[in-house]
């Protein structure tokens, strides 16, 4: 928290440092447009007039970023006036010229002291912040039912959850004073003010603790009322009793899949460097990793480095039209799914439209509110990422497919031998799967390779790649890992898979897995490994099940 907090302030510190650099050349800046003013005057050129208008367009598109919102919408009316001039392509009427003239020399009144700009900073989530303490993600259950509760409890252990009980709200609301949660699960009955209530309580709680808490509602039944009750008070996930430990597990990974994510990625194109930068402060405020470039020479070069999910480009630069940047990005195959956010002064709407045409996916208009900025920056990128992960994901677990698996082990493989460290990669199987479809049937047989997938995504660590290789085999790849580190890892999983109660009919069964693993340190490339691995899968099963092998070296469970 203190880290965060002084990162905070140094973020706040270097805005306030652009305000006042911004604010220490207004006078240079008034004082060259006052001269094209008396340029125009001795000699009324096209050229002088479009400068003028280029010059007003930066100020209106600046100003209220830094805190000038006066300036800025004064500066805004004189664009718009001289740009009507520059449309009708013909002589200023005198009377006109000499009304705009004195109110580009008022623009200096509007100066005003600027309101001190603010990072928008994200509230950190649970997820991330379990994550980068490697501590278990905490979840408060109020239940009154203690036996449904302790199941639950028990379940979710399985996954790797440290769960307190509560039978009552208040009492929890007590031990999460002294224990702050990352997220709660509240039992509650037909009653919507009661849903308000524990949403009033989690945002408390959630204000105290400098972070958002989700809240996951365990409802008596599914009426559409109860459903749109929730979903008003806020609730972030909505269940009905009984569930099993499997599924609420599964919506709880759901729930916090995104914070675990690589921080999103920005790139900024505007030539106007003071306000690209107070752009990338404001992104990295939010938790994004952010790059401006001025030059447009530069911008595909950095593309290739950067792998943006949000690309920002102004629309006036003095190199080139920004929707003709846009097209030149997108003749490149590659970056036809990247998200281009128009961010300019421009206010007509079919001058918008046309740069919308060019391929671009949006249009914000200058002067733009930084928790605007960061909102539009998140939305366009967290759907470019999902539209991605669906294109490589399986469909039934959500991990990598078959083909991108055996990409992400050849990449790694590469780095490896590049960088002289192991990467190991383990091959996963249910045992007696076509057991549990004979028994259960193949919604529960789903179900199982559902939670195998969650467990594996969730036990492994954030380097670690994992993708459903087939049926109900699955593929790990663990870079920098050596093959002792990676049993006890799958050791770990093997153990918790086993603990995991799944209810089928109101019957209670348990499955196990076996792996096999293979490390770099023995193999030299993709195929040698992969067939390493698989003969150690297959040993483990020949031995019995419900085990881990090393290549040719058995390992029994205890």
């Amino acid at each position: 928290m203190a880290e965060a907090t002084g990162q905070a302030t140094d973020l706040s510190q270097r805005l306030a440092e652009l305000s006042a650099q911004f604010a220490g050349r207004l006078d240079g800046v008034l004082a060259e447009l006052e001269s094209r003013l008396n340029d125009f005057a001795s000699d009324p050129q096209p050229a002088v007039l479009r400068d003028m208008h280029a010059r007003l367009h930066k100020l209106a598109g600046s100003g209220g970023t830094f805190g000038f919102s006066e300036l800025s919408s004064q500066a805004r009316a004189l664009e718009v006036t001289v740009k009507v001039w520059l449309d009708a392509a013909g002589p200023v009427p005198a009377d006109e010229w000499d009304l705009w003239r004195r109110s580009v020399l008022a623009l200096r009144r509007a100066v005003q002291p600027p309101t001190p700009a603010r990072p928008s900073a994200a509230m950190p989530s649970p997820a991330a912040r379990a994550t980068e303490g490697k501590e278990p993600v905490r979840l408060q259950l109020v239940l009154a039912d203690g036996a449904v509760a302790a199941g639950l409890q028990h379940g979710l252990g399985s996954f790797g959850y440290s769960v307190s009980v509560s039978p009552d709200l208040a009492q929890a609301l007590l031990e999460a004073q002294a224990a702050p949660p990352d997220v709660l699960l509240l039992q509650i009955a037909d009653d919507p003010g009661f849903m308000v209530q524990c949403v009033g309580a989690r945002d408390q709680l959630a204000q105290m603790q400098g972070r958002h808490i989700p809240v996951v509602f365990l409802a008596p039944n599914a009426s559409f009322e109860l459903k749109l009750a929730a979903a008003s008070a806020g609730g972030d996930l909505f269940f009905v009793l009984p569930v099993d430990a499997p599924t609420v597990a599964a919506g709880i990974e759901r729930l916090l899949r995104d914070a675990r994510q690589p921080p999103f990625r920005v790139l900024i194109v505007d030539d106007d460097e003071t306000l690209a930068e107070h752009y990338c402060l404001t992104l990295t405020a939010a938790g994004m990793l952010a790059e401006r470039v001025s030059k447009v020479a530069t911008v595909m070069p950095t593309l290739q480095r950067l792998r943006p999910d949000v690309l920002l480009m102004d629309l006036y630069m003095p190199e080139c039209f920004g929707a003709d940047l846009a097209r030149v990005i997108r003749y490149d195959e590659s970056w036809q799914s990247l998200p281009i956010i128009f961010v300019s002064g421009e206010s007509d709407l079919d001058r918008q439209n046309q740069a919308l045409g060019s391929g671009a996916d949006d249009f914000l208009v200058k002067p733009i509110q930084d928790i605007q900025l960061v909102a539009a920056v998140r939305a366009r990128a967290l759907r470019a990422r999902r539209l991605s992960e669906l294109m490589s994901q399986d469909g039934l677990t959500g991990l990598l497919k078959h083909a991108s698996i055996k990409d992400r082990l050849a990449q790694e493989l590469d780095r490896a031998s590049r960088h002289g460290k192991p990467v190991t990669a383990v091959m996963v199987d249910i045992d007696f799967f076509k057991r549990v479809n004979d028994s259960w049937g193949h919604p529960m047989g789903d179900q199982v390779i559902k939670t195998l997938g969650q467990m594996l995504r969730q036990r492994l660590r954030r380097q670690d790649s994992v993708g459903r290789y087939g049926g109900e085999e699955f593929l790990a790849v663990l870079p920098e890992c050596s093959a002792a580190d990676a049993r006890r890892l799958l050791e770990d999983i093997r153990e918790r898979f086993a603990a995991v109660t799944f209810t089928s009919g109101g019957r209670p069964f348990h499955v196990t897995l076996s792996a096999g693993i293979a490390s770099s340190e023995g193999f030299r490339n993709e195929q040698d490994i992969l067939a390493a691995a698989d003969a150690a899968l297959y040993q483990a099963k020949n031995c019995g099940r419900n085990r881990i092998a090393t290549v040719s070296m058995e390992y029994t469970s205890k």
